[in-house]
């Protein structure tokens, strides 16, 4: 059975693989044609209204996940990664982690009472984790080139072009997320949305705390005037020195960082290390009885720690 399913995790690496280079070469291949995602988009469809609806069901976001109060804060995690749902991509790496965390566990672990939840456990936490690492990444990225953003939507509002006009030309020529974000918000605007609503749209599916910045600073100047390019450029500058901060802090903190990641995976790299040389060493503590029980005490005295670890080496300002 155990080499069954050796075989079947070869077999569908080898498709994840396959797909994974595939998609990488067709992405490249593309790269001359538009700057973002929309835009490739756009060019091969003749309504532009049914694309933007179409980019909002593939995130997740064409419903008001505010009105889900038990899916709420999932739903929001999800639009704000940007993952796409394919179900059959889906269903290959879904296949392929599950076989793949079975091996594992069927490895390390000789209890059937705690390969099963354990088992189960880490399918529920690992997509958790997957969205929530890409969620962030994607966050940064966004956090680093907002002022950027906003730097090219000045240049257009000091040739006198309109906020909106401003906001589409920002889609236009920067990248994903940023690129496609401010181009379903241009969408938006063309299509009724107020700018209020619009901007509340776009720090929800984006949820980056800058944004905030951003809608109240337009908000304000709408409601009350003013200079926009000068509000604009003094809101960049204030973007771009608190990225900066955030780089320093976190750079300053990199050793505290790695020594906690450090100390997280030593005990299960040296559990692993000691049963890959000695296959029995632990079998007197499985046959005790009491394997179970010092497995999970171990487990829960390590998330507590990991927390307080977290705690220690990250920063709020």
């Amino acid at each position: 059975m155990t080499l069954i399913l050796l075989y079947a995790a070869v077999f569908v690496a080898a498709l994840v693989a396959a797909e994974a280079l595939l998609r990488s070469y067709f992405r490249s291949s593309e790269r001359h044609k538009a700057v973002n995602q929309r835009l490739r988009l756009l060019e091969g469809s003749e309504n532009h209204r049914e694309t933007y609806r179409e980019m909002l069901k593939v995130r997740g976001a064409d419903k008001d996940w505010r009105l889900q109060p038990l899916m709420q804060r999932l739903r929001q995690y999800y639009v704000q990664s940007g993952i796409k749902f394919d179900a059959k991509r889906f269903a290959l790496y879904g296949a392929a982690g599950a076989i793949a965390t079975w091996l594992a566990i069927q490895f390390f672990i000789p209890s059937n009472l705690v390969r099963i939840p354990l088992f189960l456990a880490a399918c529920l936490l690992a997509p958790t984790i997957i969205v929530w690492r890409v969620r962030a990444r994607r966050m940064h990225k966004f956090a680093e080139k907002l002022s950027e953003a906003l730097d090219v939507a000045n240049r257009s509002l000091s040739a006198g072009h309109p906020l909106p006009a401003a906001i589409a030309l920002v889609a236009r020529e920067m990248p994903d997320p940023i690129g496609t974000e401010f181009g379903l918000l241009s969408d938006e605007l063309t299509y009724g949305v107020t700018l209020d609503d619009a901007l509340m749209n776009l720090n929800e599916r984006v949820g980056v705390e800058d944004l905030n910045l951003l809608a109240i600073s337009l908000s304000v100047q709408a409601g009350t005037g003013g200079n926009l390019v000068e509000i604009l450029q003094n809101l960049s500058k204030t973007l771009r020195d608190r990225f900066m901060l955030k780089a320093k802090v976190k750079a300053i903190s990199a050793e505290g960082r790695i020594t906690a990641i450090f100390m997280s995976i030593y005990p299960f790299l040296l559990y692993g290390m000691i049963k890959a040389l000695s296959p029995t060493y632990f079998d007197p503590l499985w046959n005790s009885g009491y394997g179970t029980i010092i497995v999970t005490g171990l487990l829960v005295v390590m998330a507590i720690g990991n927390v307080i670890l977290y705690k220690m080496v990250n920063f709020e300002y």
